[in-house]
């Protein structure tokens, strides 16, 4: 793992519709990667680092989950095609962390067989 990596968890390329609420606005967008901490999401004008936010999103059998997030990163090079924020959920519940971790298990599978 490169020494400037702090992630612990598998993060896998994921590609799916999600939407948060930050001070009352609510986005439509799209993440980039996942893990079992956080996710990446793409966007134009991200939250600063702290702020909180929460999701709703669908994975696996879960349909339109809410987690409360934490920003932690933020790429805002609005020319950048990465323009968004780093998030690590914040006590997710059992069911979205299951629903992850067979997600990431099913991609690492895939990965391995290619």
């Amino acid at each position: 793992m490169p020494q400037h990596e702090r992630r612990i968890n598998t993060r896998i390329p994921a590609e799916f519709k999600v939407n948060y609420v930050h001070n009352g606005d609510y986005i439509i967008s799209y993440t980039k990667d996942l893990s079992v901490d956080g996710m990446f999401i793409y966007t134009k004008n991200p939250p600063p680092v702290g702020d909180s936010t929460k999701l709703i999103f669908s994975i696996g059998e879960l349909n339109d989950v809410s987690v409360s997030t934490r920003v932690i990163w933020v790429n805002q090079d609005k020319e950048s095609l990465d323009s968004g924020m780093g998030v690590r959920f914040i006590d997710p519940p059992d069911a979205l962390r299951n629903a992850i971790l067979q997600t990431i298990k099913k991609v690492a599978l895939l990965n391995k067989d290619s």
